[in-house]
């Protein structure tokens, strides 16, 4: 019955065919939408998962980056510095402002670092220098080419002119955009002293264990809030949920709904489409559960096929749209689209099901009539 039913399946071709790229287009729809929803989030996290650190250090009472203040007093990174088990220790202002370009405002997370300083400045320079003068600022190219600016133009930020010395990748996005400039300058537009820090970035020693050194720089520090990267990130990405990305999740599900329901309908309607052939099958002495067999089969193989198809044209419009897009972010893990099969496997049961009934009750008779 298996056989019977490949061989029925690949003789209507053209059938077979609007099957799986049914199933197909609305994996495709599923996985994007899910991957431009994930790609957003992890996106606006890009400055702390890309420092090489493992413990941040912030103002008692926050616990994110975005919509929040925070200002350490200029004593606290010796402090930090101090504590055995710390590799190595920055300070780094913080500032969400906009970046005037012509008639045009950006808003971006501005960043002061000192030239000195090991990391938390730009992690991929493309053009010109990672570190920015008094008077000069790091763009992202994508934002700089799209306002046609390049290494040497000036920009506004603050009520002060800078100048662009250098472009980096991979820190424009839909919704966040990241830049660096020198710290003291920085301490100077914000008003405080060139030793205090919005954040400290913690370093351990490689033999140091994490939470051993956060517990012991908790004692050092016991005025500030040190939460691990991962835990910084989650909590940033968590208030990025409440500022309005609920709307893009929104808008995942909607998808989602919309991809089963498109996958249901298609194998519903490939099924009854059928219903001659399974009629001629029972004319012939099949018995219901071969029937069965037959148009499960035939389902299952559709929304196989479809859901390979549909994984593998998700995974390369995620590229085109990276490189025509540059500042939209797809990300489809692995775990993403595994996650989908038990849901498939459910829909599709039930989507066979639906018209069993009536192929079960078919007349042989009215098939040979036709």
């Amino acid at each position: 019955m298996l056989k019977l039913a490949w061989r029925n399946l690949v003789h209507e071709r053209l059938q077979i065919a609007v099957s799986i790229g049914g199933v197909a287009l609305a994996i495709v729809l599923m996985l994007l939408m899910d991957g431009i929803f994930a790609g957003s989030e992890e996106h606006a996290v890009i400055y702390i998962r890309r420092q090489p650190v493992s413990l941040w250090l912030m103002q008692s009472g926050v616990e994110n980056m975005h919509m929040s203040s925070s200002i350490l007093p200029p004593e606290t990174l010796d402090h930090v510095r101090a504590v055995p088990g710390v590799a190595a220790a920055v300070g780094v202002l913080y500032a969400n402002v906009g970046i005037e370009i012509g008639d045009a405002v950006v808003f971006s997370y501005v960043f002061g670092v000192a030239p000195d300083a090991p990391f938390g400045g730009p992690w991929s320079l493309v053009a010109g220098s990672a570190d920015p003068a008094a008077n000069e600022i790091v763009l992202d190219r994508v934002l700089a080419e799209r306002y046609g600016l390049g290494v040497g133009d000036t920009v506004r930020v603050m009520g002060f002119d800078l100048t662009i010395a250098g472009l980096t990748e991979g820190t424009f996005g839909m919704a966040t955009s990241v830049s660096f400039a020198n710290k003291q300058a920085m301490a100077l537009l914000m008003g405080v002293s060139p030793q205090a820090a919005s954040y400290i970035l913690i370093q351990p020693e490689p033999t140091e264990d994490v939470n051993t050194l956060a517990a012991t720089v908790r004692q050092a520090v016991p005025d500030a809030n040190l939460l691990t990267q991962d835990a910084f990130a989650t909590s940033d990405q968590e208030m990025i949920r409440q500022m309005g990305a609920d709307v893009i999740q929104l808008m995942n599900i909607i998808a989602y709904i919309i991809g089963l329901l498109v996958v249901g309908i298609t194998i519903y309607t490939a099924t009854l489409e059928r219903t001659r052939e399974y009629g001629v099958l029972k004319a012939i002495g099949a018995s219901r559960r071969q029937l069965l067999e037959v148009v499960f089969s035939q389902s299952f193989v559709a929304v196989g096929l479809g859901y390979i198809v549909g994984v593998a044209l998700a995974y390369v419009l995620a590229l085109v749209i990276g490189k025509v897009v540059p500042e939209m972010l797809v990300l489809i893990a692995p775990t993403r689209w595994v996650g989908q099969i038990p849901t498939l496997v459910l829909v599709t049961v039930l989507a066979a099901l639906l018209p069993v009934e009536r192929i079960l009750r078919v007349d042989p008779l009215v098939v040979f009539k036709a």
